[in-house]
């Protein structure tokens, strides 16, 4: 079977924060951005992202990509970049927040392919290590499998991509 597309998923802790007293970054942003174009994959997620400052570094560095990013209360976001070659269909989901506002967002990307629709649901979760925390990444990951059984009910075949 011919490959469909490629996708490149990375979580870069504190990606694009600076330190409170020297507003320097914590850490070099362009190492990383240079490693994610050099994966080439069609699609690039990148979690725990802190800046808006990445975009720039990200969109000089792949100037094939139109870049999406998760917006709200939380500190941390999440960005995709897709090539514009493909036809995608970008959502921001709150219904993975476990009705905390300061959680992420999951960002549902639909891409089409040869008539194919494949929906990807890119999401951070929670990573206490505590009782609240696991309650957490249990409600969230519930509520994914949940999301995929409405996908799969959604879909032509009765299983989605």
């Amino acid at each position: 079977m011919a490959k469909a597309f490629s996708v490149a998923s990375w979580n870069v802790e504190h990606f694009g924060a600076r330190d409170g007293r020297s507003r320097q970054p914590v850490r070099p942003v362009q190492p990383i951005v240079d490693f994610l174009a050099q994966q080439q994959a069609d699609i690039v997620a990148v979690y725990e992202v802190r800046s808006p400052e990445v975009f720039w570094p990200l969109a000089k560095a792949m100037p094939g990509y139109q870049f999406h990013m998760t917006e709200g209360p939380q500190m941390q976001e999440i960005l995709v970049g897709i090539k514009k070659n493909l036809s995608a269909f970008v959502t921001q989901k709150l219904n993975f927040k476990s009705g905390q506002s300061t959680l992420r967002p999951g960002l549902l990307v639909t891409v089409q392919i040869s008539g194919e629709f494949y929906p990807l649901l890119f999401l951070h979760l929670k990573s206490l290590t505590d009782p609240k925390g696991f309650g957490l990444r249990d409600d969230m990951m519930r509520r994914a499998l949940k999301f995929r059984t409405t996908l799969d009910r959604a879909s032509d075949n009765g299983q989605s991509n």
